[in-house]
């Protein structure tokens, strides 16, 4: 089996743009299995791994658009992370959404680095 070829920014965005949400989505499982919440609970953490998956399909490709919409999915996110964090009553979920606005704040970083312009641009970065 052949390893994807791409420099280690490249690899830590696309795994904190896909694992981000699984983990979110996995911390929903507590108030689904133990308070009876329903399903809508997912709704955001699905729109973030589409969006997630998408960006990272665009690092794969190294279509040079998936910088910008990488840029745009890192803010928003890190933004509803950060009010999360300010409006949750449970420690357990401002722990999470404070480790996931670092994440996404250290990934809106990666796709400003060098290594990933030169990934997907190539000479011209």
């Amino acid at each position: 089996m052949r390893s994807w070829q791409a420099p280690v920014e490249v690899k830590v965005v696309a795994g904190l743009l896909a694992g981000l949400p699984v983990a979110w989505a996995l911390l929903d499982l507590i108030p689904v299995l133990g308070a009876g919440a329903g399903l809508a609970i997912y709704r955001m953490p699905a729109l973030a791994l589409l969006l997630g998956g998408v960006v990272t399909t665009g690092l794969v490709l190294k279509l040079g658009s998936a910088r910008i919409g990488g840029l745009v999915v890192t803010v928003g996110f890190a933004l509803l992370h950060a009010f999360l964090l300010l409006g949750a009553e449970l420690w357990w979920v401002k722990l999470f959404s404070g480790l996931s606005f670092a994440g996404y704040g250290y990934a809106f970083v990666l796709l400003n680095s060098m290594p990933l312009k030169r990934h997907l641009l190539g000479a011209q970065a």
